[in-house]
């Protein structure tokens, strides 16, 4: 910007001034007159917080350091197009904002300083090839809108909640065409109490297969491939980790005490910071959806770090839906209207996923026969896509 020894002060006068008033207004720093090349005493004011706010010494005056930052400050992110160039490497505060929110996704990892060197470049390409995009290295505005569109609302991330999140949002809001796992025998925490698994094992297994049965049918009634399963055996490992878009398990609970009841929903997390961000979505629109089809008490929505939860990259939920030690959750199961209730909850849940808030109806109004037609219906329409 200006020769390296070069210093501006308070009642100085440049042209130089004009530009670093320029920049600095930019910033939102008040410099007085912007079209005087005078160093007046409003402009040493803005030097001075300018300063304090990078981390330099507050002394008013325009030396190499603060003319370094103020360069440094030029571009905000989205303000040009960032590459690796050894020869000359884009240096500022737009690198940095980058550099910081692929550190936040575990992307870049080493310290914040500004250059797009390799290190960078690396976590660009890492980026792109998890966001689907071309491996260039190039943040530009495609690049940047996917970047936004994965961090914007959260202070932080990570690349498990990225790959997650870029898997639901690179399909449209149909389910035709997806791949479902359900699982009907999942290994969950159940009471130790051999009696109590003796007496009600084999019936709670056949409640939950019918179950996983039942969202089967509505799901390929849909044109969509579900996948009844039970237990995830190393056979079904390929299948979860490449194709599926969910993996959701159903079982029914067992306590000592008769009067636990009720349904609860489990997701990934947390773990090390990390959480399923779907498992999380999904998890709560099956709670939602059950408890406003059936008469099963709400035992809510929760994470877990249990390695069912956790082993596959699959968003996954466990659906603990009543106790077998219950009488009165035991008799609504035995009810195959229940069961085909908690089966509709699962596939209108499903469906919601996908759709954006504003094509989403209120919870428990419409079957997935009325929501398909609805989104039939305003796909037909402009606003509709």
């Amino acid at each position: 910007m200006t020769p390296a020894h070069t210093t501006f002060q308070l009642g100085s006068a440049d042209a130089v001034l004009l530009t670093v008033k320029a920049q600095l207004a930019r910033l939102g720093y008040p410099v007085g007159d912007p079209s005087s090349p005078a160093f007046d005493d409003q402009m040493h004011e803005a030097v001075k917080h300018f300063q304090q706010r990078r981390g330099l010494f507050s002394d008013g005056i325009l030396g190499p350091q603060t003319f370094d930052q103020i360069e440094l400050a030029r571009h905000q992110l989205g303000d040009r197009v960032l590459r690796f160039d050894p020869v000359r490497p884009f240096r500022g505060d737009d690198v940095a904002t980058l550099q910081e929110r692929l550190s936040r996704l575990g992307l870049y990892t080493t310290r914040i300083d500004f250059e797009f060197a390799e290190v960078t470049d690396a976590a660009v390409r890492d980026l792109q090839k998890n966001l689907g995009l071309p491996v260039d290295g190039v943040a530009g505005p495609r690049t940047l809108r996917g970047l936004d569109a994965i961090t914007r609302g959260k202070a932080s991330g990570d690349l498990f909640a990225l790959q997650e999140k870029v898997r639901l949002q690179s399909t449209g809001h149909s389910l035709a065409g997806r791949t479902f796992v359900i699982d009907s025998a999942p290994q969950l925490p159940m009471t130790d109490d051999p009696q109590l698994r003796e007496s009600h094992q084999q019936a709670s297994l056949e409640y939950s297969q019918d179950i996983a049965h039942r969202i089967s049918g509505r799901l390929s009634a849909v044109g969509a491939s579900p996948f009844v399963v039970t237990g995830t055996q190393d056979s079904t490992k390929d299948l979860l980790d490449a194709r599926a878009s969910t993996l959701i398990s159903i079982s029914q609970d067992m306590h000592p005490n008769g009067a636990a009841n009720g349904v609860a929903t489990f997701y990934y997390g947390p773990a090390q910071g990390q959480e399923s961000p779907i498992g999380r979505r999904l998890a709560q629109l099956v709670q939602r959806e059950i408890l406003s089809r059936t008469d099963f008490q709400d035992c809510g929505t929760h994470a877990r770090s249990w390695r069912s939860l956790a082993e596959h990259t699959t968003p996954t939920i466990h659906i603990v839906v009543g106790y077998m030690t219950n009488d009165d959750d035991r008799a609504l199961l035995h009810a195959a209207s229940t069961r085909d209730s908690i089966a509709e909850s699962v596939a209108v849940a499903l469906q919601r996923l996908y759709l954006k808030e504003a094509m989403d109806p209120d919870t428990g109004t419409v079957d997935l026969a009325s929501l398909r037609r609805m989104l039939e219906e305003r796909g037909k329409t402009p606003d509709g896509r």
